[in-house]
This record gives C-alpha cells, sequence and structure tokens, in this order.
C-alpha cells in the first residue's frame, strides 16, 4: 500500500471528517512515511524498477519538511517575541498604577525635556541625500491651569534654515499650539483615552482611517505617538501601554540605552513592508514612563547599515516651577 492509498483509506466518504478522524489520517500517514515500507500495491519485475523516483520524493520531502521547519520555527519565534513583548507591557502597566504620579501644584509645571539626536538630510548638486545627525533640545512646560500658556524652548541645533536667531526659540501658546492653531503639542484630549486596557485598544483601533503599512502599524504609531509626549497621566499610560500589549508584533529589547545613557526597554514592532526598520518606544518598566525613542535601520541606505540606530533620543518628565 502506497501513501496515497493509505491516505484514501483514512477517509470516510459517507460523512464529513471529523478533526479527531483527520489528525488520525494525518498520524497514520506520517507513521508508515516514517518506517520506509511505502511500496506499491503492484509489484514489477526487480530489473524493472525506477530507483530515481523514490529518491526524487524523499528529496521533495525533505525539502518540505524542511521549509514547514522553518516557517514554524520563525513564527514560533515571533510569537515568542511578542508574548514577552506583551508580559512586560502588562507589567509596565501594573507598575504605572502604583507609581505615584507627576502632578504640578497650582503655579507649576509638567516639564517634559526631549534630547534628540535626528538626522538632517539635504539634497546635494547632484540629487543625492546627504543626512548628518543633528541634536535638538525641546523643552515643554504644561502648566497646571488649563488656562495659562504653555511654553515650549527648543533650541534646533545645527539644522539650518529653521530660525534666524541661533537656533534657539522660546514660544508660549495655549493649549501647546506652538505653531498655529492646528498643530497642538498633544494632539488628543488625554480625559477621552480609557483607563482599561482592552478599551484603550478598541478606542485606538476605532480611529483607523487607512494610514500606515498596515492596520497593526498604525495603531502602533499613533499609540506611541500619545507616549513619546511624556505628558500622558498614569492611569491613562498604563491603559496604553496594555494596548500596546495587544498589537500583534509587538517585541520587547532589554538594556536599551537612551541617548543620555539611562536604560530601559524598547518596544518596538516589526512591518514587513519596511525592510527591518524598527520605530521603538524606550519605556522604563519600573514606572512606565517613556524614557527615549530610536529607530533602527533594517537595510543599507544613506550610508548606514543594517540594524544600525539611526535616531535617538532621551525623554525626562519632571515637575518645574517656573519656565522660561
Amino acid at each position: 500500500m502506497d501513501e496515497l492509498t493509505l491516505l484514501r483509506n483514512a477517509r470516510d466518504d459517507t460523512r464529513e471528517p471529523t478533526p479527531e478522524m483527520i489528525a488520525e489520517g494525518r498520524e497514520a500517514l506520517v507513521n508508515r512515511i516514517a518506517r520506509g515500507d511505502g511500496t506499491t500495491t503492484t509489484e514489477l519485475p526487480r530489473s524493472a524498477r525506477r530507483r530515481t523516483l523514490p529518491r526524487v520524493t524523499w528529496v521533495a520531502a525533505g525539502v518540505a519538511a524542511g521549509m514547514i521547519a522553518v516557517l514554524v520555527a520563525g513564527n514560533i519565534s515571533l510569537g515568542a517575541q511578542s508574548a514577552y513583548a506583551s508580559g512586560v507591557l502588562r507589567a509596565a502597566a501594573t507598575e504605572t498604577i502604583a507609581y505615584a504620579n507627576l502632578v504640578p501644584d497650582s503655579g507649576e509645571y509638567l516639564r517634559a525635556r526631549t534630547h534628540a539626536r535626528w538626522q538632517a538630510c539635504t539634497g546635494d548638486e547632484d540629487g543625492a541625500v546627504v543626512c548628518a545627525p543633528n541634536d535638538q533640545i525641546l523643552d515643554v512646560f504644561m502648566p497646571a491651569d488649563p488656562a495659562a500658556e504653555w511654553v515650549l524652548f527648543r533650541d534646533w541645533g545645527n539644522q539650518s534654515g529653521i530660525t534666524t536667531d541661533g537656533s534657539i526659540e522660546t514660544i508660549r501658546a495655549a493649549d501647546g499650539a506652538f505653531y498655529g492653531p492646528d498643530s497642538s503639542w498633544v494632539t488628543v484630549d488625554y480625559a477621552d483615552i480609557p483607563t482599561e486596557g482592552a478599551a484603550a485598544y478598541d478606542w485606538i483601533d476605532s480611529q483607523y482611517t487607512g494610514g500606515s503599512a498596515s492596520r497593526d502599524e498604525d495603531d502602533f504609531v499613533r499609540i506611541t505617538d500619545i507616549l513619546r509626549s511624556g505628558l500622558v497621566p498614569a492611569p491613562q499610560r498604563a491603559a496604553l501601554l496594555d494596548a500596546l500589549s495587544r498589537i500583534p508584533g509587538v517585541t520587547a529589547t532589554d538594556d536599551v540605552a537612551n541617548l543620555d545613557g539611562v536604560t530601559g526597554t524598547a518596544i518596538g514592532r516589526n512591518e514587513p513592508v519596511r525592510a527591518g526598520e524598527r520605530q521603538e518606544v524606550i519605556i522604563d518598566p519600573a514606572t512606565g514612563l517613556i524614557i527615549g525613542e530610536r529607530t533602527v535601520s533594517g537595510t543599507t541606505v544613506f550610508g548606514w547599515g543594517p540594524d544600525e540606530v539611526v535616531e535617538l533620543t532621551a525623554i525626562e518628565t519632571t515637575i518645574a516651577t517656573t519656565a522660561p
């Protein structure tokens, strides 16, 4: 009896097969192949047998098994990474709830300081893109009084063409709209964010409008855009961290240093069409605070090789008694 006959014999045409029947048939087939007794039902003279066919069959089976093994191993690896990241994020969410929330008193400010090393890119005469790292400082002061003005102190570093006064500016504006009424530093009303993880995920996911390479990537980007302000209250921050844990493909890398040398856990996500490039936020697992961001290249581009840190920031959140 050959493998095909065995598989046919494992089928009952009188009714739809149950999962148990399919599993039994598959097990019988695998056991038959493993014993190596897959002879044909009609015996041919020994001189007429073609030894190449079984050999090709086994080679093909080996290749298929190898491909399946690679795919399964890859899925297991990605699944394990995602499971680990989910655990890290949910633990951080729990710690965030227990962490004393930074709340400024009347007349004080919640200050989020970002030290960023971003790429400043320009085109040369030949049309080639030339990039160089440029350090910036952004100090955002959110007042305890919602009616008071926010303050932004910004040092643009060596990025040309931004300001005319030494690339340093101080801007005051209501609601953090430093660059116009449609440019609020905080893109959402924190009070609108649900304080339970599943609800926060649904809240984010329901606002998807087709951006990014995929829905999951867009959800990830919009959550991290909110978190990186450094100003999100602890209950909402905990819910958003939990929401991140629910996005497929999220990964965690321990002991990652931000631009100021403070270490935390980098939370990122692999998106197939991004050629391996990763956008990550760095969190302090003990407090759930965002302490930085980094971009890791996935391929050779603009002079960077694979897995090089292209951009890196440090984010620190404190209470300030005064603002510039």
